[in-house]
């Protein structure tokens, strides 16, 4: 089944919501996983992650290189000044921040991602999408409001990763539009794309000096890798290949779902402070996905798709 034939069935949209849920959650992992190696240089991390992602995507696209094409080695090439913006301003904003306020500011491009979406494209809020990300709004609104996580204080952490939340609304946008081309392989197309970040990682970590960092033992190389495996290449595949079939608008309340697993992840892993409202406003994202899904599913069905 190709990518437009998925997008004219129910189960196809199903099953991309699903499979945008679980990147959306991998992404929910960096968080936790970051702040455990925010010590070294942000450049580094950038370089060692996405070079290890771009090996793994390469061990398995090697049989497709025959479908490679000069138009998805441009758009791997424009689509990566974006992600690698949006990687430095997320990895200094970490170092700047907690873990839990870190996601919830990265998370902006919720209400991002259909604000640019109207006024680059003239593409519409839907009735189902708009009540959807008033939802999200109290969640992330609660999510942030955490006793034991400074209130609602702003600080240069929690402006760069909203910076972060901008590049990475664009990144969505422009996604759904080169996962539609049928001539474009999306294996082909994350594995150039991870690519592309570790090399601008490089370069601009060897002129800033930023390669050189404390001695790494293999625990925290192990972390890197599984960033760059795990949270790289297996998530931005899932996001390469299931935009085609899901709306950006949707595909930005999906990924509300990011910060609420990066929250609890940090709890998890980290101890981090996350009061009742922070607990109630994850609830609240996840209710207003679920809401979402299930009430495009039936509009779906009620055109007979």
């Amino acid at each position: 089944m190709d990518k437009l034939d998925e997008r004219n069935t129910s189960h196809g949209q199903i099953l991309a919501s699903g499979a945008l849920l679980a990147a959306a959650m991998l992404w929910g992992l960096t968080y936790p996983l970051t702040k455990l190696i925010e010590n070294y240089p942000t450049f580094l991390i950038i370089v060692v992650r996405f070079s290890s992602a771009a090996l793994a995507l390469l061990l398995f696209s090697l049989g497709r290189l025959k479908r490679m094409n000069w138009d998805t080695l441009k758009c791997a090439f424009l689509l990566s000044f974006f992600l690698t913006a949006m990687l430095v301003f997320n990895i200094l904003g970490i170092k700047y921040t907690t873990s839990v306020r870190a996601s919830f500011f990265t998370s902006l491009s919720f209400l991002m991602v259909p604000l640019l979406n109207l006024i680059l494209f003239r593409v519409r809020l839907s009735a189902i999408v708009a009540k959807s990300a008033l939802l999200c709004l109290v969640g992330i609104f609660l999510l942030c409001y955490t006793p034991g996580n400074a209130g609602l204080e702003i600080n240069l952490g929690d402006l760069l990763c909203a910076a972060a939340a901008a590049c990475g609304s664009l990144h969505i946008l422009l996604v759904e539009r080169v996962s539609k081309k049928e001539h474009i392989d999306s294996l082909l197309f994350t594995t150039f794309l991870m690519g592309f970040i570790a090399l601008w990682g490089g370069i601009l970590g060897g002129v800033s000096g930023g390669l050189h960092g404390p001695e790494m033992p293999m625990t925290d190389l192990g972390i890197m890798i599984i960033l760059g495996v795990g949270c790289s290449a297996t998530a931005y595949t899932l996001q390469a290949h299931f935009e085609a079939v899901v709306p950006a608008n949707r595909v930005g309340i999906l990924f509300a779902l990011e910060p609420a697993s990066g929250c609890i992840l940090s709890v998890l892993c980290l101890h981090e402070a996350m009061g009742i409202t922070a607990w109630v406003g994850s609830a609240i994202i996840m209710a207003s996905i679920l809401y979402m899904e299930a009430a495009a599913n039936r509009a779906s069905v009620e055109k007979g798709e």
